[in-house]
């Protein structure tokens, strides 16, 4: 499934794919408020009483599926009020993936080396950090944004504007990647609907919310101009899209309703974060 980070980096400032997502979420914001997802009392009791059977090195393993059954129609934790939009966008989306994104994709992988893919990898990766600084410090984690900015100024000069890592390699200053999608959510935001985005695949109003305000952060269109920041933006996202390609398709093949298959999807990964919380 493309992730939504891929939002992000296919994304720039008074772009059309921003537009579009403005609009959507536009109506998004206008259909009636749905029930938050809420954790199933008995995954979270089974959750407690783990924590005092099993030994830690257990309980480090997370679960990739919540219970389906919160997933049928008809259940107040299940919301998307646009499936016919969606719907069509999907049909749209796996048209574009499966003739033209993963053949292009495949040929990527097939022609630059894997330490390649990874410079680049990392080069936008770091162009990415002061976003994740900034939306860090609207969380209220200082210490994350100010490992942002350490790693930004170390791989930016002595690691070749992001093709390397030494912030990683000689400090241990790990990635915290963030969005605004996780400021709306510190602040109590809902997931909203389930919405489908052109090109950039399965996410919710709050998720494609943050990922709008992402695009408009990103520093390179304020230092580079068009079409070269442009160009570069839409590469980073294909690049980002290349590791899931054949995951999609692989998926895709399993199914006889992909939609209702990444869609569930999509909502289980909600579920399971709100059932099982990442560590401080």
């Amino acid at each position: 499934m493309p992730p939504d980070a891929l939002l992000a980096q296919a994304l720039k400032p008074h772009g059309w794919l921003a537009l579009v997502l403005l609009v959507l979420c536009a109506g998004c914001a206008t259909a009636s408020k749905p029930e938050p997802l809420e954790v199933a009392p008995a995954a979270a009791e089974s959750r407690q009483t783990e924590s005092s059977t099993l030994p830690d090195t257990a309980l480090q393993i997370e679960p990739t599926v919540v219970d389906t059954a919160d997933l049928q129609d008809g259940d107040p934790q299940y919301s998307d009020p646009l499936i016919g939009m969606n719907r069509a966008i999907f049909a749209f989306n796996d048209v574009a993936y499966r003739y033209a994104l993963i053949p292009a994709a495949k040929a990527y992988r097939a022609v630059l080396p894997q330490a390649v893919r990874t410079s680049i990898s990392r080069l936008f990766a770091n162009l990415r950090e002061p976003i994740s600084m900034l939306n860090h410090l609207l969380q209220w984690e200082p210490a994350n944004s100010g490992r942002n900015l350490a790693r930004f100024g170390l791989n930016s000069t002595v690691g070749l504007l992001g093709l390397f890592d030494p912030a990683q390699a000689w400090f241990d200053l790990q990635p915290t990647p963030t969005g605004f999608g996780e400021t709306l959510e510190e602040y109590g935001a809902g997931y909203g609907v389930y919405l489908v985005v052109p090109i950039l695949g399965p996410s919710d109003l709050r998720g494609g919310s943050g990922a709008l305000i992402d695009a408009f952060s990103h520093p390179l269109p304020y230092v580079v101009e068009n079409p070269e920041a442009t160009a570069a933006l839409v590469f980073d996202g294909f690049q980002s899209f290349t590791p899931q390609a054949e995951r999609y398709q692989q998926l895709r093949a399993e199914t006889d309703d992909p939609y209702i298959f990444f869609r569930n999807f999509h909502l289980q990964n909600l579920l399971r974060d709100a059932a099982y919380p990442e560590p401080d």
